[in-house]
C-alpha cells in the first residue's frame, strides 16, 4: 500500500470522525471544532488530487473566515433559556426525508461518476475558472442565490427576536419591570438634588464633603 492511500484514508477518517463529532457534540464549541477537523482534512484530500487551489481556498475560506464567523455569532447570541424546546412536531420527519432525498441523489451521482483523471488535465486557478464560469455558470448562480436567501433569511428572524423582545409587544398600561417615565425620573431627580441640599445646609450639622465646593471652604 503506498503512501498516498494511506494519508487518504487518514484524512478521509478525520473528515468522517469530525463530521460525526459536530452532529454528535453536546457543546457548540466542540461542534465547531469538529467542524474544523473536517474542513481541514478535506482540504488535505484535495492537495493530495492535485488541487492545490481548492486544497487553499478550503483553508482560508471555510476552514478559517467560516469557522470564525460561527465562533462569533456564537458568542454574540445569547443562550436558549434552560429547559427551552423549540423542535417543532414533524421536524425530525421532515429532517429525515430532507436526509434521504440528500443520501439519494448523492449515491445516484456517485453512481454515474468518473473518477479516472485524464492525463495531462490542468488543476491551476485560470483553467478552474473557465469551467466554472463556462459550463458551470448556471450552478455556480444558483449556488449563490441559495446562499442570498439563507442570508436574507437569517436576517428577517434576527429582527424577529428583536421585535418580540421590544417593550412595544407589551400589554397597554403595562411596563417594562425596573423602568420608569420621564416625569418620575425628573421628580426622583429634584427629590435627590433638595435632599442633599438639605443635608448640606442644616445648622445643626457640618456640611458633607461633597456639597461645598473646595474653593468655597478655603475662602472660609
Amino acid at each position: 500500500m503506498s503512501s498516498d492511500v494511506v494519508m487518504f484514508y487518514t484524512y478521509a477518517l478525520v473528515a468522517v470522525a469530525g463530521a460525526l463529532g459536530l452532529v454528535l457534540a453536546s457543546r457548540l464549541i466542540h461542534a465547531v471544532m469538529s467542524l474544523f477537523a473536517t474542513l481541514f482534512a478535506i482540504a488535505a484530500l484535495y492537495l493530495l488530487l492535485g488541487s492545490e487551489f481548492l486544497a487553499a481556498m478550503q483553508l482560508f475560506v471555510y476552514g478559517g473566515a467560516i469557522t470564525v464567523l460561527v465562533l462569533f455569532v456564537l458568542i454574540l447570541t445569547r443562550p436558549a433559556p434552560e429547559g427551552a424546546d423549540r423542535t417543532r412536531k414533524g421536524t425530525m420527519w421532515t429532517a429525515g426525508g430532507v436526509c434521504a432525498l440528500f443520501f439519494g441523489v448523492l449515491a445516484i451521482t456517485l453512481g454515474r461518476a468518473d473518477f479516472r483523471v485524464a492525463a495531462g488535465q490542468s488543476h491551476d486557478a485560470a483553467s478552474l475558472a473557465s469551467i466554472l464560469f463556462s459550463r458551470y455558470v448556471l450552478p455556480f448562480e444558483i449556488a449563490g442565490l441559495v446562499l442570498t436567501i439563507a442570508l436574507i433569511g437569517a436576517i428577517v428572524l434576527a429582527r424577529e427576536d428583536d421585535v418580540l423582545d421590544t417593550p412595544s409587544d407589551l400589554p397597554e398600561g403595562a411596563r417594562v419591570p425596573g423602568t420608569m417615565t420621564l416625569g418620575e425620573a425628573a421628580a426622583a431627580a429634584a427629590t435627590y438634588v433638595k435632599e442633599e441640599a438639605a443635608e448640606g445646609l442644616a445648622p445643626d450639622a457640618a456640611p458633607s464633603p461633597g456639597s461645598v465646593p473646595a474653593e468655597a471652604g478655603g475662602a472660609e
